[in-house]
């Protein structure tokens, strides 16, 4: 049996004939769907959108829950992000020693409604030389700016201070720090200045956020306190005799 053999394709004009008309229109409108479909799915991707994505595969990005700064039915007060419970404690942050974490205790008052507090003497913590080591590292990265390397409020940022106002300069306010070596410091409880360190007093501001281990705020305690046994002890002044009265 013969094989059928393939008919040569016709030339036109030594070339093949063109495709119809009908099939590259076809042909260009497919291909630009497929352009149109690709670049909506790229943008969905990134764009920011009120309704959720479809997703036929509910994964981790796509929970059921309640996010915050929402609204919802579910609570009276129609917020999503609730208030936390008055009187709960993180684990771990129960911080039940007076002493070491606050340096003070406060029992209510009834009769004057309000707190009466009392600051602790003493020191919570070991005091030895890695103790006073730690509070000087910690009292310079702080305390020296304003008060000074000896504590006795003549830091470079004092300094700084004190030049500006004797030169004049137009809204210069300043307030000189304490001398943490004096009499009035001296006797006040160790409580005293750690409640200093926690909440500031004054025009000095807390660094309660800044020295967030109470072991480095007593450490700074103890090296004040070694601050004042070295520095020496300003005589008070001589009376001035009164005039005889005539």
């Amino acid at each position: 049996m013969a094989s059928r053999q393939a008919k040569p394709q016709r030339l036109i004009n030594g070339r093949f004939p063109s495709v119809p008309f009908w099939m590259r229109a076809l042909a260009l409108t497919f291909i630009s769907l497929s352009l149109l479909v690709a670049a909506g799915v790229l943008r969905s991707r990134g764009a920011m959108m009120h309704e959720p994505r479809v997703h036929f595969v509910q994964d981790m990005d796509n929970q059921v829950k309640l996010k915050t700064q929402h609204k919802t039915d579910v609570f009276a007060d129609g917020r999503a992000s609730r208030p936390q419970v008055p009187g709960t404690v993180a684990m771990g942050q129960l911080n039940a020693d007076d002493h070491l974490f606050r340096g003070f205790t406060a029992t209510w008052n009834v009769q004057q409604n309000k707190y009466d507090s009392t600051f602790l003497d003493g020191i919570p913590v070991k005091v030895d030389e890695a103790l006073l080591k730690r509070g000087q590292l910690r009292f310079n990265t702080y305390c020296m700016p304003c008060h000074g390397y000896t504590g006795q409020g003549v830091g470079p940022v004092a300094a700084r201070a004190d030049k500006l106002q004797r030169d004049g300069v137009a809204g210069m306010l300043w307030t000189a720090p304490s001398n943490l070596t004096d009499e009035l410091r001296r006797g006040r409880p160790d409580g005293h200045i750690y409640n200093t360190i926690v909440n500031g007093i004054r025009n000095m501001g807390p660094y309660g956020a800044s020295i967030q281990n109470p072991t480095d705020r007593w450490a700074i305690v103890a090296y004040v306190r070694a601050l004042q046994v070295s520095a020496p002890v300003a005589k008070p002044a001589a009376a001035t005799p009164q005039a005889a009265v005539n």
